[in-house]
C-alpha cells in the first residue's frame, strides 16, 4: 500500500473521529436560554433576576443559577444532558414562582419566556369558575362520610396573588367541623397547605388564567339525617354536587329535585346552582345516612369506588375527569397530614414533602416520572427560599 493511499486513510480516520466527536458533542451537550419578561402593565426592569437551572434524578437532585442581563435574558452552557435526568427553569419573582419543564431529549430546547407577574395580596383578584363536591361514601362504623372536591381558581388581573405572612392572608376553603383525612393536589407550583380552625390554607400564589385544586376528607355526622353547611369563599359560576344513590339523599332549598344520573353502574343523585357570589353559603340537607347496626347499607372506600366513562354527558367532562381522577389519586395512597399552623415553616413543610414522597416513591406507590417531576417542583420551592430563606 502506497504512502499516499495510507495519508488518505489516515485523514478519513481523523475527519470520522472528529465527526464522531462533533455528534457526541452534539447529543450530550445542551445549552439552555431565554427572557423573563413582566406580564403586569407597564414597564418592569428585569434585570438581576435568578434564574434556577434544576437537575433532578432519582437519586437526588442540583441546581445551577444565573443572573437575567438589562434585557432580562439568561443563559446556560454546556450543560450535559442524561436521558434518566429531568430538568426545569425557575425564577422567583416577588416571592412567587415561575418555571418551567424543559425537553431536552432532541437537543437544546426552543429559547424560554418565563412570564412573571407584579404581586398583591389582595385575595379578591381571585375567584372559582366552577365547584363539585362528591359525597362518595358513608361509612355506618364510625358515622363517617368520606367527601371529594374540586375547584377551579381563577384570576382574570394581570398581577399575582402572593399569600402575605398571616393566615387571614392566605387562600381559606371551609371544611366540616371535625373534618380529618384532609389530603390535597394542585398544579400551583410550591403549593402545600395547613389546617385551620373551620378549614384549611392553600399557600400557593395564584399568577393569572385558571388553576384546579382538588382536596379530600373524612368528616362525621350524628345520625340519618344531618344539615351540612358549606361556605364558597370565591363564590363559584357553576356548582355541581353529587352522591351515589344508595350511600345518601341529597337536597338544598331553592335548587329544586335532583336530578338522577347513571355513571358507569352506578347512579348518582345530582345537583346543580349557576352563579353563587362571593361568600355565599349553602345549607345540604343528607338524608338516609347509614347507622352502626344497619345491615343493609355498606361503606365503600373512595378507592374502591368504579368510575368508567360510559354516558356521563349529564355531568360533563370536568365532573367525569374529578370522579375517575379522585378514585386513581385516593387509590395511589399519596395522603399527607395538615401541618398546624403552629409549627408551619415553609422550609420545613418543604422538607417533609420531600421526605413524604421519597418514601412513596421507594415504596413503589409512585412512577419514577411522577416522583422527579414533583421532586424539581419541591426543590424549585427551597431553592428560591435561599440558603437562610424561611416563609
Amino acid at each position: 500500500m502506497s504512502f499516499r493511499v495510507l495519508a488518505i486513510a489516515f485523514l478519513m480516520c481523523l475527519t470520522f473521529m472528529a465527526d464522531a466527536a462533533s455528534l457526541e458533542a452534539q447529543l450530550e451537550y445542551r445549552t439552555v436560554e431565554g427572557v423573563v419578561v413582566s406580564g403586569t402593565a407597564g414597564d418592569s426592569d428585569m434585570f438581576g433576576q435568578v434564574v434556577t437551572l434544576h437537575r433532578v434524578t432519582a437519586a437526588g437532585f442540583d441546581d445551577i443559577t444565573t443572573i437575567t442581563d438589562d434585557t432580562g435574558a439568561f443563559r446556560f452552557e454546556n450543560i450535559k444532558y442524561d436521558p434518566s435526568t429531568r430538568y426545569g427553569v425557575s425564577v422567583r419573582y416577588q416571592d412567587a414562582i415561575y418555571g418551567t419543564d424543559l425537553e431536552m431529549s432532541t437537543g437544546s430546547p426552543p429559547p424560554v419566556r418565563l412570564t412573571v407577574y407584579e404581586a398583591t395580596h389582595d385575595d379578591s383578584i381571585v375567584s372559582a369558575s366552577s365547584a363539585s363536591l362528591l359525597l362518595a361514601s358513608a361509612e355506618a362504623s364510625d358515622r363517617t362520610l368520606a367527601a371529594l372536591e374540586i375547584i377551579t381558581l381563577v384570576n382574570h388581573s394581570d398581577m399575582a396573588y402572593v399569600p402575605g405572612t398571616g393566615v387571614m392572608e392566605l387562600l381559606r376553603f371551609g371544611l366540616p367541623p371535625e373534618a380529618t383525612e384532609l389530603s390535597l393536589d394542585t398544579r400551583l407550583i410550591g403549593a402545600d397547605f395547613i389546617q385551620v380552625d373551620r378549614g384549611f390554607a392553600l399557600l400557593a400564589s395564584v399568577p393569572p388564567g385558571e388553576h384546579e385544586i382538588m382536596f379530600s376528607y373524612r368528616f362525621p355526622y350524628p345520625g340519618e339525617t344531618f344539615t351540612l353547611d358549606k361556605s364558597y369563599r370565591y363564590g363559584a359560576e357553576s356548582l355541581r354536587i353529587l352522591a351515589p344513590e344508595e350511600v345518601v339523599s341529597i337536597s338544598v332549598e331553592g335548587l329544586g329535585k335532583p336530578e338522577r344520573v347513571m355513571i358507569g353502574e352506578r347512579q348518582y343523585r345530582v345537583l346543580e346552582a349557576e352563579g353563587l357570589s362571593r361568600g355565599e353559603s349553602l345549607s345540604l340537607e343528607l338524608d338516609g345516612l347509614p347507622t352502626p347496626g344497619v345491615t343493609d347499607r355498606v361503606g365503600n372506600s373512595l378507592s374502591g369506588i368504579r368510575f368508567q366513562f360510559a354516558a356521563p354527558v349529564a355531568l360533563g367532562v370536568l365532573m367525569v375527569a374529578l370522579l375517575a381522577y379522585g378514585a386513581i389519586w385516593k387509590t395511589k395512597g399519596q395522603r399527607r397530614e395538615a401541618a398546624t399552623s403552629e409549627t408551619y415553616s415553609e422550609r420545613a413543610v418543604i422538607f417533609r414533602m420531600i421526605s413524604d414522597l421519597t418514601d412513596s416513591y421507594e415504596s413503589g406507590e409512585i412512577s419514577d416520572e411522577e416522583y422527579r417531576q414533583r421532586l424539581m417542583v419541591l426543590n424549585a420551592r427551597l431553592t428560591a427560599l435561599g440558603p437562610h430563606g424561611q416563609g
